[in-house]
């Protein structure tokens, strides 16, 4: 993570980028650089919002669970993290049921694509 640097001037009153995108992939312990993992990125760059991506079908369930109690643990507030349900498909029982289960029993704010863009479009500009 040493590589790492944010644009210089960067704040929430206008000054640098007013937007600022990092996309990781393979999960939240996967390595990003040789001395680090999205925790320690997240760690790092103190995100305003954290989209996670995950598969709307069979594991969800558990992904969300355990991704989403890493991601807090480092530090990141639960209202900072939008869960997104890839492939969801309304018509099917169980994409309906996680859905259900990560907002209602979880508490977390889940959005679906196809379905959800333009709400998470809002969400990354506010």
């Amino acid at each position: 993570m040493a590589e790492i640097s944010w644009p210089a001037g960067w704040t929430r009153d206008g000054a640098g980028p007013r937007i600022g995108l990092v996309e990781t992939a393979g999960g939240v312990r996967s390595p990003q650089a040789d001395d680090g993992d999205v925790l320690d990125l997240v760690r790092r760059l103190r995100p305003d919002l954290v989209v996670l991506v995950a598969d709307a079908g069979l594991g969800t369930i558990n992904a969300v669970r355990l991704s989403a109690d890493a991601l807090v643990g480092c530090g990141l507030a639960p209202e900072c993290l939008v869960v997104v349900l890839n492939r969801f498909d309304p018509a099917d029982d169980l994409h309906r049921r996680n859905r259900l289960w990560l907002t209602d029993r979880d508490g977390l704010s889940v959005l679906v694509t196809p379905g959800d863009e333009a709400r998470l479009g809002t969400l990354v500009a506010e």
